[in-house]
């Protein structure tokens, strides 16, 4: 599960970063220190797990949830208990009251694997491959020829090893319908498969002939993902 933390404490962040690299099945994907900061990337990337103090400088994480159409799974991390009844009111995973000991944590992080485990059978991204709408047809994409994806305003190109489609859908949709262990985006224009970037000088990821382009941003995520490969 990729996870973001959000908590505007800088010591919070760094015991939660540490107890986020105890754990094998998560990927830390970056930090923020303010509700807006955790909006514009949740906005942006795929995340699968949030980490989420309450009480922020800009707005409360409550009211950071209550903004977002499409929720990640959340456990809140905060220092009181006040806001419990209201928490579960949004469907949060847990809530954990700091400081957070490791047990608690992993009781927390093994209910968000089981959540993340039935969202991934319902969306069917246990297949490997997916169909889109190119030309008034449906056309089957087999996951492992995709190289990479670029969006081009309300369209994206999918570009496979033989062949690429362009189609009317937006980035964050089709990041939705792949499985993040092959595929990370590492630009906010731009997809990449995992298994077929063949090298990365500063901030290009070179993938058969083609060079994409790596926000720097996506920058830390993506060198951590190719060195767990």
């Amino acid at each position: 599960m990729n996870c973001l933390i959000v908590d505007d404490n800088r010591l919070a962040l760094m015991a939660l970063e540490q107890l986020v690299a105890q754990v094998d099945n998560l990927t830390f994907a970056g930090s923020c220190e303010s509700a807006t900061q955790a909006y514009n990337r949740l906005r942006n990337e795929k995340i699968d797990l949030l980490l989420l103090d309450i009480e922020l400088p800009d707005m409360s994480g409550l009211d950071l949830l209550r903004s977002l159409e499409r929720k990640p799974l959340v456990i809140l991390i905060t220092a009181k208990t006040d806001y419990a009844v209201e928490a579960f009111e949004l469907n949060v995973v847990d809530y954990l009251v700091k400081p957070v000991n490791l047990q608690r944590f992993l009781q927390a992080i093994e209910k968000a694997r089981v959540l993340h485990e039935q969202r991934k059978t319902s969306t069917g991204l246990q297949s490997d491959f997916v169909f889109v709408r190119s030309q008034n047809q449906l056309v089957k994409i087999r996951l492992e020829d995709i190289l990479y994806i670029q969006a081009l305003g309300d369209y994206i190109t999918i570009h496979t090893t033989d062949k690429r489609f362009t189609i009317h859908m937006t980035l964050r949709s089709v990041e939705e319908k792949l499985p993040s262990s092959l595929f990370l985006r590492i630009h906010r224009s731009w997809i990449a498969a995992l298994h077929h970037i063949d090298s990365v000088e500063e901030n290009v990821a070179k993938i058969g002939n083609a060079s994409v382009p790596i926000g720097e941003q996506y920058r830390p995520l993506l060198i951590r993902r190719l060195h767990l490969l």
